[in-house]
């Protein structure tokens, strides 16, 4: 399979998987208005988005071992990843400030600058900025690819690994010591510290949640190295029509009724790994699409930019549809999500023409 088939399948599930994240973000219940009993099932139908992501960048990151982890990787990964987030989120605490200001609401800008530390280390500038420490954490999991890869790991070791790892991840999630979103903080049962005041306690609390986030991403890891031991082996199973539909298929029946019938880690990793399999093997099908490339490489910068353009977008249905800001419902899900989502394409492709902002992207 050549390289552009390859990646036309993943880039169109890029793209889908970057318009889930802007649908779950459609609306909540925090939105302060009637939301539907459907509209929330409806959205848990997109929290694919984040897993997808974590499943593609392990498997590609892992697609060559032995990998040379050298000054040069880190280079590159600074300028790919922790140069992009610093802008972005010094980006996104300045512009709370500056609407803070022009809304005459100064009370609030103590609130927006109360935590720098979850803000410089841990994605508090936005609610989706987070993913990108998440990976980067993860990234550190590498060395041990290397160190598998030394050992001359089999199926059966990758098997038990992975089986370890998911029982570890479930083990975080149903203890409540997951990683919260909004608190900024992990293992809150084991280590329940109320101030974060002192040094101590803020290095202790960045220490808890890189674990968090490490345990979460094994699993990926493991399972991305699994798959590529068994995919070297044999791959034409992979691209036969009927087992396409058969993914795809799978992936649609986890992602409606794995919550209910399987564990959390077991739903969200196969949710996450049927997604890439279908995306992989679809690309032998798919002809090469300027677009669909573009949507693909504009995906991580619409996940960066959609808070701001939905804002936009949520001005302007205020202004023209008040009715669909008034109530959260499948309907208004998909209004917003489509035009944020589009929008933020737009905005995307443009910037990107720049050859200086197009590496923040």
């Amino acid at each position: 399979m050549s390289e552009t088939h390859r990646v036309a399948g993943i880039d169109l599930c890029r793209g889908l998987a970057a318009f889930a994240v802007i649908l779950v973000h459609s609306g909540d219940e925090t939105w302060g208005v009637p939301i539907s009993d459907r509209a929330i099932q409806f959205r848990y139908l997109f929290y694919f988005a984040v897993p997808f992501f974590l499943a593609a960048s392990f498997y590609f990151n892992t697609k060559r071992t032995p990998l040379k982890i050298d000054r040069a990787f880190w280079q590159k990964k600074i300028q790919r990843i922790v140069v992009p987030y610093l802008l972005w989120s010094l980006l996104y605490v300045v512009t709370k400030l500056a609407i803070a200001f022009l809304a005459k609401e100064t009370a609030q800008i103590p609130q927006i600058l109360a935590d720098p530390v979850a803000i410089v280390f841990l994605g508090g500038a936005s609610y989706h900025l987070y993913f990108i420490p998440l990976l980067i954490a993860g990234t550190t999991l590498l060395y041990l690819a290397n160190y598998l890869n030394q050992v001359k790991y089999s199926i059966f070791l990758l098997s038990f690994l992975a089986t370890v790892s998911i029982l570890l991840y479930q083990l975080l999630m149903v203890s409540g010591n997951n990683f919260n979103l909004g608190a900024y903080d992990a293992f809150v049962h084991l280590f329940p510290i109320a101030d974060w005041d002192n040094i101590f306690a803020q290095t202790w609390r960045c220490i808890l949640v890189n674990l968090a986030w490490l345990i979460r991403c094994l699993p990926y890891f493991a399972i991305a190295l699994l798959l590529q031991a068994i995919l070297r082996k044999d791959t034409q199973w992979l691209y036969r029509p009927a087992n396409i539909t058969a993914i795809f298929l799978f992936f649609l029946l986890v992602d409606i009724l794995g919550a209910k019938y399987l564990p959390n880690a077991v739903s969200e990793l196969l949710i996450a790994y049927s997604l890439l399999l279908f995306g992989i093997a679809v690309s032998k099908y798919i002809s090469n699409s300027n677009l669909i490339t573009n949507l693909g490489l504009c995906s991580f910068g619409i996940y960066l930019v959609h808070p701001l353009v939905k804002s936009i977008v949520e001005i302007l249905l205020t202004k023209t549809i008040p009715q669909v800001t008034q109530s959260v419902s499948i309907t208004s899900m998909l209004i917003y999500s489509i035009s944020s989502f589009l929008f933020s394409w737009l905005a995307i492709a443009l910037m990107q023409r720049n050859k200086l902002i197009s590496q923040y992207i």
